[in-house]
């Protein structure tokens, strides 16, 4: 299209006055070269524009948030509908095995809306309008996360990162064609040509930006229809998001903020209003999603008389764990669980809350208790090695007491609440400054080679930690990282199946057999066994993050390889299951705590 706009405009420019434009002009325009030059400027173009839009949103979730006016919401905030909010989104995190986003709020939006976005599960957030938190039941608000969680857990949110590029690029053709038809209406030369120029690009540019839209909308429908069902099947309460849509049909969920548009495809409900209606709405209408959810809703109008059936539809499940569980029991159950999420997951997530000892719970809403309980979770069991990681903190940090307490605290909790902890406490983390980040991972980092070996565990706490920490104090964009097959991260498999297998067994031979095994699962290269000096020193780097790149493909294979590796001996314990699940959230595929 931009090719013949060229030709028919340099094929006007060359006429002599009051001569016609013929089709012969036009031709005598057409060079093979020229072409191809064009459309490669063309191309380059609009691919520098989705460049530069995507790396303006490099900072994922949080660029997002802050662009459409969000405030990040403290965890030591006194508000009680925010604590509210924030319990909501830990019960969805830790029932998903997710870690828990950053929540903002969007304190001038006064219509009931919310949203998810960022790159990946490290830079994720949840966006909240203030008229979302101050209308909605907390069961409604339960239902509104679910179906942002969903998003999160499908993948959703990346691609509407894209979009938003894609669609920039598209657009900078129109943008050049509005800045050439002010230009040539300044111009005496050649003026007329340049205004013709300028008309056809703001047509080719917006023209394409329309069926880009088009496209976005067709796309986001289907998707807000599977993020509805998702967030019923989350729940088990199809009142919770019915209620909500039902209050966004009799109020507003539209957005002032003037980024809105943009984002209009990432919104629970639609956030602005579109001039073509229903071509270009990014959401189905209102009630076709609530009676999909539930038939009779509308009709019935009891959505405050079915606010308490979620309350009464499922007995908690029972405390406690089989320290071993078998092979057969849970092997397929464990890989089936990533990315989805139950109402009893749900209800054990808020079991699991109500299980913490206070001191601990509280501690996720002060920056310096949060910094405590991590250091708590490494200190060393030997006396004489604690005594010297207390030591050095008291210099460092100014609470070694809490430190001590924490630690006393964490040996009263189930081992597989671990994580849970951690992944709760990380949000609260976020909110240091970036001296403090420098100080934290400095003590953290003393503390774990104090006893001159860095135990499994610590190990992939490092890992977690550095993984989420990362997305906030890092200057480094985080989409513009490509997904690698396994054979490219030969090393890093080395050392993880090394680890693997020295921790299983010290038969040399069975060690071979288990890489063997695993090699066949992966359907990579031979597998090396390393030396224990080696994976010591592995453990030191960042290398289970660079796991995080594999392809969507390889990911379960990698996480099937390690629990053939765990299950070896035909029962897998509560310690295997957590390092598993700590390696899937490395790999962006959250593992919901077992039950």
């Amino acid at each position: 299209m931009t090719n013949i706009l060229v030709m028919v405009l340099f094929g006007y420019a060359n006429l002599e006055q009051n001569e016609l434009l013929s089709v012969e002009d036009v031709l005598a325009q057409f060079d093979w070269g020229t072409f191809f030059l064009i459309g490669a400027v063309v191309t380059g173009v609009v691919l520098l524009g989705s460049f530069y839009k995507t790396l303006q949103l490099g900072h994922g979730g949080k660029a997002i948030a802050e662009g459409l006016g969000g405030r990040l919401v403290s965890r030591s905030t006194r508000d009680e509908k925010e604590r509210v909010l924030l319990n909501v989104v830990d019960e969805m995190a830790i029932a998903s095995g997710c870690p828990v986003p950053c929540v903002y709020i969007m304190d001038h939006e006064i219509g009931i809306n919310a949203f998810a976005a960022g790159y990946k599960h490290s830079d994720a957030v949840i966006g909240v309008t203030r008229g979302c938190i101050e209308t909605l039941s907390r069961d409604e608000l339960q239902g509104v996360i679910a179906h942002e969680f969903s998003h999160i857990l499908n993948g959703d949110m990346r691609l509407n990162m894209r979009l938003i590029g894609i669609l920039h690029g598209i657009m900078v053709m129109g943008y050049i064609g509005y800045y050439l038809l002010r230009t040539g209406g300044a111009s005496r030369k050649n003026g007329g040509a340049l205004i013709g120029l300028g008309l056809g690009l703001i047509v080719i540019g917006f023209g394409g930006a329309f069926f880009g839209n088009w496209i976005k909308a067709t796309v986001s429908r289907q998707r807000e229809y599977l993020a509805d069902a998702s967030a019923v099947q989350f729940t088990r309460a199809k009142d919770g998001i019915a209620g909500a849509l039902y209050k966004i049909s009799k109020g507003s969920s539209h957005l002032d903020s003037a980024t809105a548009p943009q984002m209009s495809h990432a919104f629970f409900s639609e956030g602005v209003s579109s001039f073509a209606g229903g071509m270009f709405a990014t959401h189905p209408p209102l009630n076709d999603r609530i009676k999909r959810i539930s038939p009779y809703f509308i009709t019935e109008q009891k959505v405050k008389k079915q606010q308490k059936k979620r309350d009464q539809a499922t007995q908690m499940p029972e405390q406690g764990h089989k320290q071993t569980i078998a092979k057969a029991t849970i092997a397929s159950t464990l890989i089936g669980s990533i990315g989805n999420i139950s109402d009893k997951q749900i209800h054990h997530a808020q079991t699991l809350l109500a299980s913490i000892p206070r001191g601990i719970e509280q501690a996720r809403y002060h920056v310096g208790s949060a910094k405590a309980v991590i250091y708590a979770f490494v200190l060393d069991e030997d006396e004489q090695v604690q005594t010297r990681q207390l030591k050095y903190l008291e210099s460092k940090f100014e609470d070694v007491d809490a430190v001590a307490n924490f630690a006393k605290e964490l040996k009263t909790i189930p081992i597989e609440y671990r994580l849970a902890v951690i992944d709760m406490i990380i949000p609260t983390l976020k909110e240091m400054s970036l001296d403090a980040y420098q100080l934290f991972k400095q003590h953290f980092n003393f503390l774990i080679h104090a006893d001159h070996k860095i135990s499994n565990f610590e190990w992939v706490l490092q890992q977690i930690l550095l993984k989420h920490l990362k997305a906030q104090y890092s200057t480094r964009n985080n989409k513009l990282d490509l997904s690698v097959s396994i054979d490219q991260r030969g090393h890093h498999l080395n050392v993880l199946f090394s680890m693997l297998v020295r921790y299983q067994t010290n038969d040399e031979q069975q060690q071979q057999h288990f890489l063997t095994e695993a090699q066949k699962v992966l359907g990579s290269g031979a597998l090396t066994l390393l030396s224990e000096k080696a994976i010591e020193d592995a453990k030191s780097s960042q290398l289970l993050l660079a796991l995080e790149d594999l392809s969507l493909e390889d990911k379960p294979k990698l996480l099937n390889a390690c629990l053939l590796i765990l299950a070896s001996d035909d029962v897998i314990d509560i310690k295997d299951i957590e390092f598993l699940r700590g390696l899937s959230d490395l790999l962006d595929c959250p593992m919901p705590p077992h039950k």
